[in-house]
């Protein structure tokens, strides 16, 4: 089996290889073996390498939102183009919810320009935090909630512009 996924505005390869229970999973050019064991539903066991990860994952349409130590990483699966109805290659400007709950902390305001990996709110669901983080560098356009509001997975929780990468002048 071959996908395509986005993280963080970048696209990476995956090859899984099925042999019983386990995988080899290859993305991009490295090889990792991969089982994973469901504890109860959206909880995983996943060995990698022989080392094993405790997880969860919720999905939502092409959207895998994978929850490991308290972060939250979010991938969408490519169909044939660059980004869920991004038919240009243009990185989505929306941050959607990888999960429902209460929102207990906004980092972030209308206006703000942020950093790759910089917080900019946390949901409190299942008495854990999920930090939401930036996935790039960039300007916030729009805060939709605060604190204290409960919001749904998948809702749109903030627009975000991406900050243009500088171009190289030659003199």
């Amino acid at each position: 089996m071959e996908f395509q996924y986005e993280y963080a505005g970048k696209s990476y390869p995956v090859k899984m290889k099925r042999d019983g229970d386990h995988f080899t999973a290859t993305i991009g050019d490295k090889e990792y073996e991969v089982s994973s064991k469901e504890i109860k539903p959206g909880f995983f066991i996943i060995n990698i390498d022989g080392k094993p990860v405790k997880v969860s994952i919720a999905s939502e349409g092409s959207q895998r939102h994978i929850f490991h130590a308290g972060a939250v990483y979010r991938f969408t699966k490519l169909e044939g183009r660059k980004r869920g109805g991004d038919q240009d290659g243009e990185i989505s400007p929306e941050i959607t919810s990888p999960i429902s709950g209460k929102l207990v902390k906004v980092d972030s305001t209308d206006g703000e320009e942020v950093e790759a990996g910089q917080s900019l709110m946390t949901i409190e669901a299942m008495k854990m935090e999920y930090q939401i983080k930036a996935p790039y560098g960039g300007k916030v356009e729009k805060v939709n909630f605060k604190e204290g509001d409960q919001v749904d997975i998948g809702v749109v929780l903030i627009i975000m512009e991406k900050k243009e990468e500088e171009e190289v002048k030659e003199e």
